[in-house]
């Protein structure tokens, strides 16, 4: 059987229906001469170490009590792309899920980065908060902000009992909340997004994966008096989803965008979508036809009642299309291809301000990451792609952006030069140019990935991110001035 074309490259970024990742183990088992996954059930990390022929790194040593001194650390596993191929493209007949690491750290970390100059120095010492700490560490966090500029976290970590979905807040980025529980506290839940009402509501949705390996999106709201009851989205049956995103449409309204496809490992993920109104969730309806994987879907609300979602298609470890599409009153548009004028790219992130959008996205060349763009402007009438990556070396991976009350861009992604790996960003004023790319914090240890990023009233941004090896990682925060 053909490893899914989903499994590991979701699982890169907590959202991996559990059947895919399985699968895919399995097949790899099949061809490096191990036991299978379903006849020899061994816990998750293991496993998959197993498959990749070596040890989970656990690191260093974790220091007490939250930010704290930078940490030492390596990289990780050695290097080498093993049983995953190399980054000429998946072999015949099989999917880009043979080019990915199924534990959830992403193969073209073991390979020589590319050659080139470093960004500057972080400021003011590169300080920074940690949030989720290991051992339970954390992956895939997000930001968002509330009416009153409070910051609001989610993210997945993992425990005894399975991976969990937390939550925190905090007034000044300094000190957090206590962890609160918003998914189960036992099998798989992944992939958290989140988002705050104007009524300070807080909405997150997450991916759950049954012990029969079906999986399914759930949305969950916060109140004045706390969490309500989780709401599956996406169908029941024997089937999985994943990469489920949620955003504020008109009203109380919400649109939900994933992908998803039966049990089956012939067939291929779909992007989908599905919008509430009235307190009924419409019909699910697929955006792609399937005949290539889609993957890494998003979806983020203007502000106005509309909303904006990505996804893109293609085969694992090499290029794909990205397509965007616009949503409003209940419906979606006809998706865009936005390849077609500008660059191939994947994992799409949006930012608004009035009558104009921003999207960033990162490119792989070779099968590894070296380009991160941005563009503005509308559906239709996007202006050219901007590179603010362009002029540095190492690998260049997972932007976010967002756009403070001034105007001021900000765009923050994860930077890899081997020796060295941190968050980096970039700042654009106005009609101005975008400034070299600098450090956020020196965290010192393992590989960056994931950020996300908000501005607040002041302008401001503030950025939540994963960090770590292979099987372990912790979740930091830190902040930009809107001038650097």
């Amino acid at each position: 059987a053909r490893p899914d074309a989903h499994a590991a490259r979701s699982f890169v970024e907590g959202d991996a229906p559990m059947d895919a990742v399985m699968r895919y183990a399995g097949a790899v088992a099949s061809r490096t001469g191990r036991s299978s996954a379903r006849e020899e059930p061994m816990p998750i990390v293991p496993l998959l170490s197993v498959l990749l022929g070596c040890a989970p790194a656990d690191g260093p040593p974790a220091p007490p009590g939250p930010g704290g001194p930078a940490m030492p650390g390596g990289p990780g596993a050695p290097g080498g792309a093993g049983v995953h191929g190399g980054p000429e493209g998946p072999p015949l007949g099989a999917s880009g899920a043979v080019l990915q690491d199924p534990t959830g750290f992403p193969h073209f970390h073991d390979q020589p980065a590319p050659a080139g100059p470093a960004p500057e120095p972080a400021v003011g010492g590169g300080g920074f908060v940690r949030i989720a700490a290991r051992p339970a560490g954390g992956f895939r966090p997000q930001v968002a902000l509330g009416p009153d500029d409070r910051l609001h976290a989610v993210y997945y970590d993992r425990v005894d009992s399975g991976d969990v979905v937390r939550y925190r807040t905090s007034a000044d980025g300094a000190a957090w909340s206590e962890p609160e529980t918003v998914s189960p506290e036992v099998g798989r839940n992944w992939g958290p997004d989140i988002f705050v009402r104007a009524d300070a509501t807080v909405v997150v949705a997450y991916d759950h994966a049954e012990a029969d390996f079906r999986s399914r999106g759930w949305v969950r709201e916060r109140g004045a008096d706390g969490w309500g009851v989780a709401t599956a989205v996406t169908p029941d049956g024997a089937r999985e989803s994943g990469s489920g995103h949620v955003a504020a449409a008109a009203g109380d309204a919400l649109a939900y965008v994933y992908i998803g496809k039966p049990l089956d490992p012939a067939v291929r993920f779909r992007a989908s979508w599905t919008w509430r109104q009235g307190g009924a969730w419409s019909a699910d309806t697929t955006f792609t036809d399937g005949a290539e994987d889609a993957w890494h879907t998003n979806v983020e609300g203007r502000g106005d009642g509309s909303v904006l979602a990505a996804y893109d298609t293609g085969f694992g470890g090499s290029e794909t299309t990205l397509w965007v599409v616009e949503g409003r009153d209940g419906r979606f548009g006809a998706p865009e291809n936005l390849t077609a004028s500008s660059f191939p790219g994947e994992r799409a992130n949006f930012a608004f301000e009035p009558g104009r959008d921003w999207v960033t996205w990162f490119r792989r060349s070779g099968g590894v990451p070296r380009h991160v763009y941005v563009r503005s402007g509308r559906p239709g009438a996007w202006g050219a792609a901007d590179e603010p990556s362009a002029g540095i070396g190492g690998f260049h991976f997972d932007p976010d952006v967002a756009v403070a009350p001034d105007g001021t861009v900000c765009v923050v992604w994860g930077w890899d030069a081997g020796d060295d790996a941190e968050i980096v960003y970039s700042l654009r004023p106005r009609d101005g140019a975008w400034s070299r790319p600098r450090k956020l914090a020196d965290v010192d240890w393992g590989k960056p990935g994931l950020p996300s990023i908000e501005a607040d009233r002041s302008g401001a941004f503030h950025v939540v991110w994963t960090q770590g090896v292979r099987g372990s990682n912790e979740v930091y925060y830190a902040r930009v001035a809107g001038g650097g």
